[in-house]
């Protein structure tokens, strides 16, 4: 009887700390993840009282033309292209 008397308290006391670590977890600061939440719709909302009918526009923006891109693209893959090589090197001289 005395150990299942003793059994049942440590339980308690281990539910105990568990609620009082959880209720601690709402004292933690935010990250700067969660100092973020709201601005996109803040900032969606600043765009419509700029310009109202925006979304009434039937002409899409339009970002850079295809060979632009294509172009942006490929010197973008370019720079990595070096890196590779220089790590290669670096593999094969052992350092």
């Amino acid at each position: 009887m005395h150990t299942r008397e003793m059994r049942t308290l440590k339980t308690l006391i281990r539910l105990a700390l568990g609620l009082a670590l959880l209720g601690l977890t709402g004292c933690y600061p935010p990250n700067a993840l969660e100092m973020d939440y709201g601005n996109a719709v803040h900032n969606n909302i600043a765009q419509q009282v700029v310009n109202p009918t925006a979304g009434f526009n039937p002409k899409p923006a339009v970002g850079l033309p295809p060979q632009a891109s294509a172009n942006n693209q490929e010197r973008y893959d370019k720079t990595f292209k070096g890196e590779e090589k220089k790590a290669l090197e670096m593999k094969l001289l052992g350092q």
